[in-house]
């Protein structure tokens, strides 16, 4: 009796073209990872939520609490909300704290007080590897979406 190993791919043509929903806005779900310039951080609440309680920790002057508002205080360097990106979901608070984790070691010019949970050394050359491709894959992706938009004299004939 002969059997046969066959692979079958998870991505498909039809995974890479087709989106049954709109995305959804990264502000307002709950269960992420978050990168202020200077500070990265994780919460279980809608981001939107906690960036407004950053925000209320500046102005007042909570310094003890937030290190984002330690650090505007101490250097005049407010957070511009509006450059706030959402980085990772999860809804585990474990997992989404090793992720944070992981972002705080790939960004290591952070105001971060501490480093978030422990990662071993080992694993730091897999992450930096896949950072690095997803990273490239990202800006592929938007060279593309960029080169198939319609020139000014284009979009004007529409």
């Amino acid at each position: 009796m002969l059997l046969r190993a066959v692979f079958k791919s998870e991505t498909t043509l039809g995974s890479h073209l087709v989106r049954l929903k709109d995305p959804a806005d990264p502000t307002k779900q709950d269960g992420v990872v978050y990168r202020i310039p200077c500070d990265i951080g994780e919460t279980g609440r809608p981001m939107q939520d906690r960036i407004k309680e950053h925000d209320r920790d500046i102005r007042l002057a909570r310094t003890q609490t937030s290190a984002v508002s330690e650090h505007a205080h101490n250097t005049g360097h407010y957070p511009l909300w509006d450059e706030v990106k959402f980085i990772d979901r999860d809804p585990h608070w474990y997992t989404r704290r090793v992720k944070e984790a992981i972002h705080i070691r790939l960004h290591p010019n952070n105001i971060n007080r501490d480093s978030g949970i422990e990662i071993p050394e080992a694993w730091l050359p897999t992450i930096k590897k896949h950072n690095n491709r997803r990273a490239a894959k990202k800006r592929t992706a938007e060279r593309t979406t960029v080169e198939n938009q319609p020139t000014t004299a284009e979009h004007s004939a529409l």
